[in-house]
C-alpha cells in the first residue's frame, strides 16, 4: 500500500489506502471486504469492457499475463 501513498501524496484517498484502513485502523473487516470485491468486480468488468471493444474494432488483446 505505499504505491497509493506515493501516488495521491497522503492527500488523496484512493481505494487502496481506504481498504488498508478498514482493515488495519477501523477494525471494519466487512466493510473493507466489501470494498475489496468491489474493487476486483469493477476491475473485471474493465477487462470486459476493454475485450468486447477490441472484438468490435477486430483487434487482438491478450488479457493473459
Amino acid at each position: 500500500y505505499v504505491q497509493p501513498v506515493l501516488l495521491g501524496g497522503g492527500k488523496v484517498l484512493l481505494m487502496g489506502n481506504l481498504i488498508a484502513s478498514q482493515f488495519g485502523d477501523s477494525r471494519n473487516w466487512p466493510f473493507g471486504a466489501a470494498l475489496s470485491v468491489i474493487s476486483l468486480l469493477m476491475l473485471a468488468l474493465a477487462l470486459i469492457g476493454i475485450q468486447l471493444w477490441a472484438r468490435r474494432s477486430g483487434t487482438k488483446v491478450s488479457l493473459s499475463l
